[in-house]
């Protein structure tokens, strides 16, 4: 089952109406009143990531999923990129080297800033420019940069005992809602081109 593409951007045209087609989603799928509950709060964050992150944006959004429950939701989106907006993120990027990101949001935020910023005419430089690559989950493809919280979770844990930052992010981990109801996020960027996936597998009865 799969839900009609509705275009969204950044000033909240056709949120709305993603999120309605959640709704009907999770009633086509039978899903009881938790899981809709659940995919629901997943739309609106996988939105409001991007909005957050993004001031001009214009994207597809869907969601899909088989019967036995495993379902993704997707947005791809296309950043407005100028020279200034450019610009302006490597300051903020530059700026915020030196400084800790708050939750699972500020780490995927850093990740997205970083790589679009890095991007830089069509080429990509190497992930050691990025200073997001210290928090985990970080990978380049031939032609984009990749980040997973599966991959982010498993670093985390790996280092947890002998770092302090990295016990610190596994609290953040453990406390947040949306890494605790997805099973895996996985966000990349090409270009100007940004897709986030989340992917969750539901327990339709619930």
């Amino acid at each position: 089952m799969r839900t009609t593409k509705i275009k969204v951007n950044s000033l909240g045209y056709g949120m709305e109406a993603a999120l309605d087609e959640v709704e009907s989603f999770s009633a086509g799928m039978g899903f009881g009143e938790r899981s809709a509950r659940r995919a629901r709060l997943l739309a609106e964050e996988t939105m409001s990531m991007v909005r957050a992150i993004v001031e001009d944006f214009s994207a597809d959004f869907w969601m899909e999923g088989s019967p036995d429950g495993n379902c993704e939701l997707h947005l791809l989106a296309d950043a407005l990129m100028n020279y200034d907006k450019k610009q302006e993120l490597i300051d903020t990027s530059s700026k915020k080297r030196n400084e800790a990101s708050v939750g699972i949001m500020g780490k995927i935020k850093d990740f997205i800033e970083d790589s679009l910023y890095n991007i830089k005419d069509g080429a990509m430089v190497s992930t050691g420019d990025m200073h997001c690559m210290s928090m985990g989950g970080v990978g380049m493809a031939a032609d984009a940069y990749m980040w997973s919280l599966q991959q982010y979770r498993y670093d985390v844990e790996k280092k947890a005992d002998e770092d302090t930052e990295m016990e610190e992010a596994l609290d953040e981990l453990e406390k947040s809602i949306v890494a605790n109801i997805a099973d895996d996020i996985q966000v990349s960027v090409e270009g100007n081109h940004i897709e986030m996936i989340i992917r969750k597998k539901f327990k339709p009865t619930e």
